[in-house]
């Protein structure tokens, strides 16, 4: 976000576009209804507008809003203006979010582009929480584009579904509580045109991952767009992944009026495999502006112990047991409101462990024969709708605890991660990795519908992508191959010491630690002992099947040297085939150049029978 602060300096902090919902904030100030601004005297004033009176946009008119921000108190203000767009259903279609920094008594006003184009009313929700200070506001707007509204014309009838960015949809779904401080490009329009710093850092490796410790570095480019010339300094701090700073450096930087600068950061060598982190902070004459970035060395040899019980594998044995022997009473049900003239879709139930009831969504397409099926595991607190393809079969699966069937299974809406975390026998996710088993089950127990059992891949995003990987684990040779994006819960333990640093001091691990503050009984070694039969690392060295692995340098949920590490415990056969992408100046989330690669991976593995299927 960019925002300018009249009369003395500007400061620019990067927009941080998240994939996050259901953000949850203990508000000091709330706004109900139809209310866009905030009471004069306030802490801190708000007020946002459509740009358009009538809050109708269209694909000529953009959805716009225009922000003002009156900061009373005597302290400077940072934080995050958070939006989230739901329908009238109270499904969410959209969130995102934009760093905000406002000057003691200071005012700042922005304009900003929300990218949207679904037609419809929607309710769009801003939260901002800064240091001092939390607020929210709600208002309504409308989208209209003519052109899309059409039906029933001719054309190629996957183009909404089998594509990359609906691929994303269900791959990078997630409902994570709190507020992670993601680190992802984007700027919002300034109100003036007082002047900027065009600032553009990128590793000399496009991945950001370096095997010599003598070539690490950074190029940058810094053009002033300011009237002014520009002095001052750029400082760059090396920091370990647990926080710990390893090296300061500053360098001199002088600008002239409209003029721009390129030079190289040569990074200090560091001795250890891992991730590392850079905060580079650039204060000029008129412009202060601090951005976060990271790089691996010899990611290869990332490693971290074990900490598998050693009843690991009776755990889960019992557990496959256990369900084995419930009669999953499979209801398979033609839903004629979402079939198509290419499609068939239903809805299928089943009996999980503990005779919960699951369901999820097949697609299966109209012309007779045998298809390979893609599996699509939820995020976090995620439903996930039918997902359509050209020449495959699809399967969404929806666990135990969706939020439309929460209720009975957790009349206190507790958040899944704590569900009986205390008692490992009846923690949630011994539940949910039997529903994703189960799945499996389903689509080797109905082969006649035209499954190819021999091509069955399996994908999924954060909480989606450690269901892949961990049913992959427990049913043997049943899968093709996985596509997996930053799954969370790999190291819950090294997660824990990595507390060190503020970019991690987040969900899940926040979450563990909270609850052992409001249950003193129970300390954080007990509930690390617990989880550890739940942690990924101890599954990977039992995947067979190859694995397109992405991993995100910056994540605060996924720890990229817990993610990486546990890529490294794939057994070398696995390793031999699979691929682990890695996007350097990302959050919790991957690039879309990396969901195209993705639609190819799929369509060669897709292709390939796997020999030797195991039942």
């Amino acid at each position: 976000m960019t925002v300018v602060q009249k009369n003395k300096k500007k400061f620019s902090t990067p927009a941080v576009l998240l994939l996050l919902v259901g953000l949850l904030i203990n508000s000091q100030l709330l706004f109900a209804g139809e209310n866009r601004c905030s009471v004069a005297g306030d802490p801190v004033e708000i007020r946002i507008l459509p740009a358009k009176s009538k809050a109708v946009f269209g694909k000529k008119n953009p959805v716009k809003y225009r922000a003002s921000f009156k900061n009373n108190l005597e302290t400077d203000q940072e934080g995050t203006l958070f939006y989230t767009i739901r329908n009238n259903q109270h499904e969410i279609h959209s969130t995102g979010s934009y760093a905000v920094k406002v000057a003691a008594k200071k005012t700042f006003e922005s304009a900003f582009v929300i990218p949207f184009n679904e037609n419809g009313a929607f309710t769009i929700r801003f939260d901002l929480t800064l240091n001092d200070f939390t607020g929210d506001l709600t208002s309504e707007f409308t989208y209209k584009d003519p052109k899309s509204l059409k039906q029933d014309k001719p054309g190629n009838p996957y183009e909404l579904n089998n594509t990359a960015a609906n691929f994303e949809k269900i791959a990078s779904a997630e409902d994570i509580p709190e507020d992670p401080d993601q680190h992802t490009e984007g700027e919002l329009e300034a109100s003036d045109d007082e002047g900027e710093i065009i600032t553009v850092i990128k590793p000399i490796n496009r991945d950001g991952v370096f095997w010599d410790p003598d070539n690490i570095g950074y190029q940058v480019h810094l053009t002033n767009k300011y009237k002014v010339k520009q002095e001052g300094t750029l400082t760059y701090i090396l920091k370990a992944d647990n926080g710990e700073t390893l090296e300061t450096r500053v360098v001199a930087i002088k600008l002239a009026r409209k003029g721009s600068k390129q030079f190289k950061i040569k990074i200090p060598p560091v001795s250890s495999p891992g991730v590392y982190g850079i905060t580079v902070a650039l204060n000029l004459t008129t412009y202060d502006d601090t951005t976060k970035y990271a790089f691996g060395y010899k990611v290869s040899g990332i490693a971290s112990p074990y900490h598998k019980p050693p009843d690991f594998e009776a755990f889960w044995e019992t557990a496959k047991a256990e369900l084995a022997a419930i009669d999953p009473k499979y209801n398979i049900i033609l839903d004629q409101t979402r079939t198509t003239r290419f499609h068939k879709v239903y809805k299928v139930e089943m009996i999980s462990l503990n005779e919960v009831k699951i369901f999820g969504w097949l697609t299966i397409p109209r012309l007779p024969g045998k298809y390979p099926v893609i599996v699509g595991l939820q995020g976090y607190r995620v439903e996930l709708e039918p997902l359509l393809y050209e020449n495959n079969i699809g399967f969404n699966l929806n666990t135990r605890g969706i939020e439309k069937n929460w209720k009975p299974f957790n009349p206190e809406n507790e958040q899944p991660l704590l569900i009986n975390i205390a008692d490992k026998d009846r923690y949630m996710y011994r539940g949910m990795y039997m529903d994703c088993v189960r799945a499996i089950d389903f689509i080797y127990s109905h082969e006649e519908m035209g499954f190819d059992l021999s091509r069955v891949l399996v994908f999924g995003g954060s909480q989606g992508a450690t269901l892949s990987l961990v049913t992959a684990a427990l049913t043997g040779n049943r899968i093709n191959s996985l596509i997996v994006d930053n799954p969370i819960f790999c190291d819950f333990h090294e997660s824990y010491k990595l507390l060190g640093n503020p970019l991690y001091d987040n969900f899940p691990i926040k979450h563990v630690v909270d609850y052992t503050k409001d249950n003193p009984s129970v300390t954080i070694e007990q509930l690390l002992d617990n989880l550890s039969y739940f942690e990924v690392q101890n599954f990977m060295p039992m995947i067979n099947c190859s694995v397109l692995y992405a991993v995100s340098l910056l994540d605060p949920l996924a720890p990229a040297a817990t993610v990486i590490a546990a890529f490294n415990k794939l057994n070398p056969a696995t390793i031999g085939k699979s691929e682990m992408y890695v996007a350097p100046h990302l959050g919790h989330e991957i690039t879309m150049e990396h969901r195209h690669y993705q639609m190819i991976w799929m369509s060669e593995k897709l292709l390939r029978k796997r020999q030797n299927i195991g039942k």
